[in-house]
């Protein structure tokens, strides 16, 4: 059976051990510390969900957002907030983002909607 691919995105998340460490029991994780490079990770890999990290009030992250969800529309995202803006959050959640958490985190409970949002994603 072939391994689910994440996405880990965002300057810190990628460095969190114990995410990734709880993401690698059922999935592949490739770490990303520059949303910047999303597309072109999209375009070189088969992946299967993001986690996008914003830690400012990034307005370009968000488009970037809009982007990914119009050119790979089946792909999830799940939001990792470290900025708490509410605006920011809505405006995800409207260009697609399935869910969202915001620091500090339970990993444990990323992990669990990550798998959940995989089975979702095998069963349709």
């Amino acid at each position: 059976m072939e391994k689910y691919c994440i996405l880990l995105s965002g300057p810190t998340a990628n460095n969190d051990k114990e995410l990734i460490a709880e993401l690698q029991i059922n999935t592949l994780v490739l770490k990303n510390s520059d949303n910047k490079q999303i597309e072109s990770i999209l375009k070189a890999h088969k992946i299967n969900l993001i986690l996008f990290e914003i830690n400012k009030n990034n307005h370009s992250e968000i488009e970037l957002i809009k982007n990914i969800k119009n050119q790979f529309p089946k792909i999830p995202i799940i939001l990792i907030d470290g900025n708490g803006d509410r605006e920011v959050m809505v405006k995800a959640f409207d260009y697609g983002v399935k869910d969202a958490f915001k620091k500090p985190y339970k990993f444990n409970l990323i992990s669990e909607r990550v798998s959940a949002l995989l089975r979702h994603q095998n069963l349709s």
